[in-house]
């Protein structure tokens, strides 16, 4: 079905209410645009330093996305590097804007965890809204997936379980990340240790405010849920099962099980169809692992997983076997295997004594 069909689905009324952030480019593979905006992102890093009264010496521009900009940095107290993610002074100027960006860095200071990002603090003053973050060097998932296509299993699970293992704490504070996605997980230079970042549209459950942006639809189209594309309210933890299920889908089968040209036909897509099955594009996967991602993709949030947790509790199920499978048998283990082959080869000729 081409997207102009789509475009008559019910679901796409509810597009117009998407804050389409672009799926194709996300904010960690952008790069410096040459145009005039070098001056503008400049003097943004000018006021960034006057803001903090010069403990952070800003370098560089490491990424810039559809409302801020990160810069990396140097903190002159702690003698560390740093991420500030600075609001544009352009989507600042709205209240509704200022108050997402400070709740991000609530949040983020709040769960602390392994696999998250850390905050380490944040500020206000002017037209300028910043959080000071831990500085992850490294990649992308994102851009890992654009460079190498497809990952192994083994690889798929040593950054699914820890990711699931984040998002399950997460859930665990009463919160909804809703934009988990590549882009969204870093790999660590040194050893691919994955850390999930960017809560610039979770919700927490206990925020009327927060929630009340369920219906707006904030988030990227490519890695939607249904109900988010839809602009249902009761969005819960099963939404970034379900996303979490995509990004597994991705590393996995080396694409999106939708295809369109456009973020509306993307997002339509998922409320009409089932994926493809996975074992159908990459049949290495085991059937285990394929199941559970299959569950993750369910239309209805009442067939999926209800908890994040139940996700990596299966998950390990997973990886265990895939571990056991792999070992080499023990020497015992190796004695038992030749005493039960003798043992059968050997049936035939008791059973033929025991009838004399």
């Amino acid at each position: 079905m081409q997207d102009k069909h789509l475009r008559t689905h019910p679901a796409a009324r509810a597009l117009p209410y998407l804050r389409l952030t672009p799926y194709r480019t996300p904010m960690a593979c952008l790069a410096l645009p040459e145009t005039d905006d070098a001056a503008d992102l400049a003097r943004l890093g000018e006021g960034v330093a006057r803001l903090t009264a010069g403990r952070y010496e800003v370098s560089r521009v490491l990424a810039r996305g559809g409302m801020s900009v990160v810069f990396l940095a140097w903190d002159t107290a702690e003698g560390r590097p740093v991420a500030i993610k600075v609001l544009d002074p352009r989507e600042g100027a709205t209240l509704e804007n200022r108050e997402r960006f400070r709740r991000e860095a609530r949040i983020a200071s709040e769960l602390a965890h392994p696999h998250i990002v850390p905050c380490h603090g944040s500020a206000h003053q002017g037209q300028i809204t910043l959080t000071i973050l831990r500085y992850v060097p490294g990649e992308s998932l994102e851009e890992k997936l654009a460079r190498e296509g497809t990952l192994s299993v083994r690889a798929a699970l040593a950054i699914l379980l820890p990711i699931a293992d984040a998002l399950a704490h997460v859930h665990a504070q009463g919160v909804i990340h809703r934009d988990v996605k590549p882009a969204n997980i870093l790999l660590h230079a040194d050893d691919a240790w994955p850390f999930l970042t960017d809560f610039g549209v979770a919700t927490l459950k206990t925020s009327e405010a927060s929630r009340s942006e369920v219906a707006k639809g904030f988030g990227t189209p490519a890695y939607m849920a249904p109900e988010q594309v839809l602009g249902q309210w009761d969005a819960d933890a099963r939404t970034d099962v379900y996303a979490l299920g995509l990004v597994a889908y991705r590393m996995l089968a080396g694409r999106l099980p939708w295809v369109s040209e456009t973020a509306m036909g993307l997002a339509v897509q998922r409320t009409v169809w089932d994926p493809t099955p996975l074992r159908q594009l990459n049949a290495d996967v085991p059937p285990a692992l394929a199941a559970i991602i299959d569950r993750c993709l369910a239309r209805d949030p009442a067939r999926r997983w209800k908890t994040m947790a139940e996700v990596r509790r299966r998950l390990l199920k997973v990886r265990a076997r895939l571990q056991r499978d792999a070992s080499p048998p023990s020497p015992l283990a190796r004695l038992l295997g030749r005493l039960e082959a003798r043992a059968h080869a050997l049936a035939p000729r008791l059973a033929s004594l025991l009838l004399l």
